[in-house]
């Protein structure tokens, strides 16, 4: 099965804040959404909506791949083949 790691992305999520120039706020402000919305994805308890993880991609300057961690079964299944 594959998915996103709600966590692992959290602590992305957060570090790209960190390496940005905005603070948590500034961008909270940017992108109209609460404080809670955003701490709440840096713990992984919730994930952005697809318009709001482009938009703040392209805040911190970062790329959705890079900020989003997918885990994939596809290579595991490949090599029990």
């Amino acid at each position: 099965m594959s998915y996103i790691d709600q966590e692992a992305t959290g602590k992305l999520l957060c570090l790209a804040v960190k390496s940005s120039s905005f603070s948590v706020s500034e961008i909270c402000k940017e992108m109209n959404i609460s404080t809670t919305s955003i701490y709440n994805w840096f713990r992984g308890d919730t994930l952005p909506s697809i318009e709001n993880l482009f938009l703040f991609a392209e805040l911190v300057g970062q790329k959705v791949d890079d900020i989003v961690v997918y885990v994939s079964d596809r290579n595991n299944k490949a090599d029990a083949a």
